[in-house]
């Protein structure tokens, strides 16, 4: 069979074996059947989980990667695991690869798929253990990969600081800039709310989303 090149997408749990075995994998089971439920025009492979902590497919295109990788930073924050009512937060690491897969595509379960692209990815989030950015990006193209590494590595500097405990408020800062309707929603002054929008460089994480999908389209 002819190759063909795929945007793989693998990602896996940071540190899962500090949180409940069972929950975790229940969780990852349910975020990532939503998102093939959100992306399902842009997945030609569903994210299937391979391992308890780990999962992967394959997206339509460059974009439909980067909105993924996207998505799945703010779900994580808006929908994080809970084990009786007690917050345990995980972060993934994530590898967007486009490389070659040799065995037809699976569009029903991304699993039992062979190929060089794949061998590469999984060797690329096996790297991620050894110091490797949490977000790494792998093209033909390697300027506009190692531009989007970069935005990706901006972005994570500052998201990563994120304290748990802000996650609903946080998310609520990037879904509106209406700061009265957050000062009511949040019992906070608006000139609060600001403050803290600005201390968060909410706007700044907003730019730095757009031009990864700028960059991306």
């Amino acid at each position: 069979m002819k190759n063909t090149t795929q945007f793989i997408f693998m990602a896996d749990v940071i540190g899962s074996e500090a949180h409940p075995s069972r929950a975790l994998g229940t969780h990852l089971k349910a975020t990532t059947t939503t998102a093939n439920r959100k992306f399902a025009e842009a997945l030609r492979s569903p994210l299937t989980v391979t391992l308890g902590d780990e999962f992967q497919g394959l997206c339509t295109n460059l974009r439909a990667g980067i909105d993924l990788i996207l998505w799945f930073e703010h779900q994580l924050r808006q929908k994080p695991l809970e084990v009786a009512k007690t917050a345990h937060p995980y972060a993934l690491r994530y590898v967007l690869h486009a490389g070659q897969v040799d065995t037809p595509i699976n569009p029903e379960r991304a699993h039992g798929m062979l190929g060089p692209g794949l061998t590469h990815a999984r060797r690329t989030l096996e790297a991620h253990r050894r110091g490797a950015p949490r977000i790494q990006v792998d093209l033909p193209d390697a300027q506009l990969a190692s531009r989007l590494q970069n935005l990706f590595g901006v972005l994570t500097a500052l998201t990563d600081d994120f304290k748990p405990a802000d996650f609903t408020f946080i998310e609520a800062l990037f879904a509106t800039t209406d700061s009265e309707k957050l000062s009511r929603q949040f019992d906070r002054h608006r000139t609060s709310i600001e403050r803290r929008r600005v201390t968060l460089k909410i706007d700044a994480c907003l730019t730095l989303e757009r031009l990864l999908r700028d960059h991306a389209d």
